[in-house]
């Protein structure tokens, strides 16, 4: 599967960074994950992309039922998974909330990557500390 996140804003903080770099490393053995800044972000949406948009007006779902969720999308037939966070004009498949408080772009982009990466360890049925 691939999954690939998509904001319109540019990471400027050197820990967000790191934090992408390590997460993308530690799930380059279950999938592709790639991080793209864009200024058009509905170029980057395909016909074989499942678009997930991160509101906080979005359903909220635990660790199990995201990973039951990213699972379901799998087996689904599609193979590509595209997240948006902080674009509110784009028509997504499923609209998911992170927490109903405004979070730092920064922040976000932390949890989603972390939750991902947890989401694909119970999946997996991988040992993950709570």
């Amino acid at each position: 599967m691939k999954l690939k996140i998509i904001s319109t804003e540019k990471i400027k903080d050197k820990y967000v960074k790191d934090a992408i770099q390590e997460y993308t490393k530690r799930l380059s053995a279950y999938c592709k994950v790639e991080y793209v800044e864009a200024k058009n972000p509905t170029k980057e949406i395909t016909d074989k992309s499942y678009v997930i948009k991160i509101d906080k007006d979005g359903e909220q779902l635990s660790s199990e039922q995201l990973a039951g969720k990213v699972a379901q999308i799998g087996v689904s037939g599609n193979s590509n998974i595209t997240i948006f966070i902080g674009v509110d004009n784009i028509e997504a498949d499923y609209v998911l909330s992170i927490s109903r408080m405004d979070i730092d772009i920064n922040i976000l982009l932390i949890v989603i990557y972390e939750q991902i990466y947890r989401a694909y360890r119970i999946i997996n049925n991988a040992p993950y500390h709570k």
